[in-house]
Order: structure tokens, then sequence, then C-alpha cells
């Protein structure tokens, strides 16, 4: 028989005394004392108690869990977020209700075949101590009382995956019906399985939300990932390289930043994943961010450029322990504004890394940086500086990254006020905050444009929040004051005059072919201030 869902969960919350999810177990069934006990007294002390198991299929085999391991059974998740070096039967995480929870393919774990595609699964949620997975498997059975079977215990041998994991079987109807029971201690012991941290959770809870911060998010090639914005020097496309000398391993070549040359890491090969494209030359679409370590900058190859997410240090979801070779380097997890997990990476780790540090001191050695290029490398090397988001509409402009509280995707939905002006391209819904989007293409006569690229800036005036639809967002601009002039007439003959009155300055920029742009800083004041004039006209 294959329970439903709630049949099961009610099945778990009122089999022989066991408590409902989340009030405290009777003391027979306490997850954490079963969990500390050793396995042979484990064995006699579930025999004593007569446990009450789960039971789901594989297939036409059946598998049972202790229900005092079970916290609950979900449908599988839409929405899986794979974690780099991990073995296959590792699918990934997902959020369950704020929290992390590393899934387990029970199928490719006992080395079962693959299952049909267009079928979905169950999840259990399982629980021991600090620790949870869940378990992915074909769907539901039954709940079972060891009372009505025999049962016998295997001898542990090492032997593979399959003989830890199950330890025994449960006979029923004479043997008629056999059923083997999965060890959830051994499950939550599974080697490069990341480990969540219960006690972490409750200080995350209890800590002071402090100061907001903002991180920019990428993509590695199949990974979310995550680095606090005051950690990066700059991002940009990724320049040419030269890779004659310094090319192996994870260094993919060196790049000529202003006269500074740095080395290029491949950061998914650093993670220790194999890269999806072979290349010989990086294509120029890929970013680079750049960071300063002690002994010089490196420049870190990635896929793309998400958003920037602002984030309190209590909303990072915490692991105790990433069981990675890389797992040091993770932080824990932020949830983006489409619920996807990312993986915040800690930029000490990465600006200490010995290796980082050696290729940079020896490109600083090599290539000292050019004496007549110390003026536009003091955003590289020096400590004062201004960031900007620079983004298209028709033009490229910028907005200083302390006036842009987020930046996320064009909602594929939008709420259409009664009345909105033409400007007005919708109301957003962020987490319950209304936003009015401005479409600036629309309110300065350009002519319409939609594409995937297309992102929104969320900024504040005045203590209300606002939206700029943009074509892309291409690069977060480093600079200081003597890179930043005001707005010259010979700009003003190239730019629509309704613009211009609402650009405050623009930053002298050189883009990674080493041409010198003018790069347009709005005023989002006066942005605001000139819609308002419009809706009162």
């Amino acid at each position: 028989m294959d329970l439903t869902l709630d049949q099961l969960s009610t099945a778990l919350k009122t089999s022989d005394g066991l408590a409902p999810i989340g009030q405290e177990p009777t003391p027979a069934t306490e997850p954490t004392s079963f969990a500390s006990t050793p396995k042979p007294a484990r064995r006699a002390q579930e025999k004593q108690q007569k446990a009450i198991y789960g039971s789901f299929m594989i297939g036409e085999t059946e598998f049972a869990i202790p229900v005092s391991s079970v916290q609950e059974v979900v449908n599988e998740p839409k929405d899986i977020s794979p974690v780099p070096l991990s073995p296959d039967y590792m699918l990934g995480l997902f959020n369950l209700r704020e929290k992390i929870v590393p899934v387990v393919d029970l199928r490719k774990l006992l080395e079962y075949p693959e299952a049909p595609k267009d079928k979905a699964g169950k999840v259990a949620i399982i629980e021991h101590g600090a620790h949870s997975i869940g378990l992915l498997f074909d769907r539901t059975s039954e709940v079972l009382n060891g009372k009505d079977a025999a049962r016998v215990d295997f001898k542990p041998n090492d032997r593979g995956i399959k003989d830890i994991v199950i330890e025994g079987v449960l006979k029923f109807e004479g043997g008629d019906r056999l059923v083997q029971i999965l060890d959830p201690q051994e499950l939550l012991n599974l080697e490069k399985l990341p480990r969540s941290n219960s006690s972490a959770e409750a200080s995350r809870q209890a800590f002071s939300r402090g100061k907001r911060h903002s991180c920019i998010s990428f993509q590695t090639g199949h990974t979310s990932c995550a680095i606090d914005l005051r950690f990066v020097k700059e991002v940009r496309e990724l320049p040419k390289l030269d890779q004659s000398l310094f090319a192996h391993g994870h260094i993919l070549g060196t790049a000529n930043l202003r006269g500074v040359i740095l080395p290029v890491i491949d950061f998914r090969s650093f993670l220790g994943d194999e890269p999806v494209i072979e290349f010989t030359q990086p294509p120029q679409e890929r970013r680079m961010l750049v960071i300063e370590t002690p002994e010089g900058p490196v420049g870190l190859m990635v896929y793309s450029i998400d958003s920037i997410l602002p984030y309190y240090e209590d909303e990072i979801l915490p692991f105790a322990k990433l069981a990675l070779p890389c797992g040091d380097l993770v932080e824990g997890c932020l949830i983006d504004q489409e619920n996807r997990i990312v993986m915040m990476i800690k930029p000490e780790m990465l600006q200490e890394d010995k290796g980082f540090m050696e290729a940079a001191k020896a490109c600083q050695e090599i290539y000292p940086p050019e004496a007549d290029s110390s003026e536009t490398s003091t955003d590289l090397r020096g400590t004062t500086r201004r960031t900007f988001i620079q983004f298209t509409f028709d033009k490229r402009f910028a907005l200083e990254t302390s006036k842009v509280s987020e930046v996320i995707e064009r909602p594929a939905e939008l709420l259409e006020p009664p009345f909105a002006l033409k400007f007005v391209e919708g109301i957003i819904n962020l987490r319950g905050d209304l936003i009015t989007l401005l479409n600036p293409r629309l309110l300065y006569g350009m002519p319409p444009t939609k594409t995937a690229d297309q992102k929104v800036l969320i900024f504040k005036h005045k203590g209300q929040r606002f939206g700029i639809l943009v074509d892309s967002v291409d690069e977060i601009i480093m600079t200081t004051e003597n890179q930043i002039a005001a707005l010259k007439p010979i700009d003003k003959q190239n730019t629509e005059r309704s613009v211009a009155e609402d650009v405050a300055g623009c930053i002298q920029h050189t883009n990674t072919f080493g041409t010198l742009n003018s790069v347009l800083i709005l005023d989002t004041d006066a942005l605001v201030t000139r819609c308002l004039r419009s809706m009162e006209q």
C-alpha cells in the first residue's frame, strides 16, 4: 500500500506514544540518546521498545527506518542546488523552511537503476542530534510495528556503503515479506555529506542583526556562490590572458589590468570541479572578480554575475562543516529572492590561500607595477575608493553601490496599478514590500526594449523604495575621486537633454580592451523628482 504524505505524517505523530513533530519526544524514542548509543546496544534497545518503523519503496524493494528518526516526509523538491565535488549519490541542497538540507538519492547509494525521469519521488527528512539529511526514494509504503516481525541483524563489514547503511532485515508473515532496515546514523555519517549545525542555528537566531552588508552572487558553472562586496576590488569582463608562463593547474594565465599584472584563477577548477567546457583561451563573456591578497591582486574567473544581494550576518544559514575538499571555504548559505541556495564564500580564506599568494607574489616579482600607472591602478592597490554598479539602458550609466540596496531579475509578473503612467512598468511585490518599477527608457523618450538580461536596481528615495529597469548590469567599477568628473558639455551633445539633466557626473573608466570610456552617474533623486513632476502634469 502507498500512503499519502498526510497519512504518513499522521502515523509518524501518533505511533506508540511518539510526540508530534515539533514537540519533545518521550525518553524512550529520543533521537539524541538513540544516536549516541553504540549499535549493538541500540539494536537491543529497539527490540525492547518494539520499535515503530516507517517503510518506503525503491522499485519493488521495501526499506524501513525507525520513525523516531523521521522528522517528516515531503515531495521531491523541484530546486536542488548541486554541491561541487560531491559523490554521485549526493543530489545537492534544498531549502526547507529556512533550513538547508542535503539530499541523498537512495537509488544511487544502494546501486539501483535510475528511476524514470517523469516520476517524482518522496524525501524523508532524517534527524539525529544536530544533523539532518533528506533521503530520496520512490514512494511511501506503511508504518510497521517491530513486534509483528522477526528481526535479523547483519554483522557489519567494510565491503561497501550498502553493507554499512543496511543493518538488518524484518521478516513479516513468516518470512514471505522482507523489509530491509536502514541505519539512520550511518546515513548521517556518509563521507562528503554536508552537516547542518543545530546549535549554530540556535545561536544564529539569537544573534543581533547588526549592520547590513551586500554580496555579489555569481555562477561557477552549475553552483551559485557569493562573496561579500567589501572584499571584491573589481568585477569586469574577463580580459585577454597571457598563457605563456603562468598557465598551470587552476591558473589560466595572467592579465594586464591597467599596468598591474595579476594571475587569473579558474574558480570552478579551484573548487575541485571539472569545467563543463574545455577551452584553450577563455571566452570573453566570462567575468573576473579581483580580490586582494597580502602579496598582490588575484583574478577569479567565474561564468556569470547574477546579482547583488543584501544580507545580515544572521541570515547566513550555517553549516558546522562541509565535508568536502574545499569545505572550509564555505561560510554557509543565503537564500536569494528566487528562493535559490547561494553558497557564501569566506573571503579571508581566499585572501590567505597559499596558492593564490604564491601566484600573486610571482607576478609582482616578475612583472612589477609600471611606474607611470600608479595613478590609474590606485583602485587596485590603494585603500581609498568608490564603488559603482555599471548598467545599460541605451547608454552606459552607473550608481554608487551605497545607493543600491539590491539587484534582482526582472519579475515575470508585475502588479498593474490603475491609472499608471507610461514610464511605470508595474509594481513589484518584493518580500511583502510593494515597489514601483520605473522604466527609464520610457521616462526619457527612448525606444522600449525587452531582453533576457534585464535587471532591476532597487534604491531608496526619502524612505520609499523604487526600482529601475535596466537592459543589463555590466560590471562593478572600483575607482577613485580623480577619475570622477563633472559632466562635460561635449557629453551633453551625445546625450538626451532630459537624461543629461539627471546626471551627477561621469566616471573615466578604462574598459577590458584598454579604451577610456565615460560612464554617466545617474542621480536617482533627480530621476524620482522628474517622475513626480510628470505625475502632477
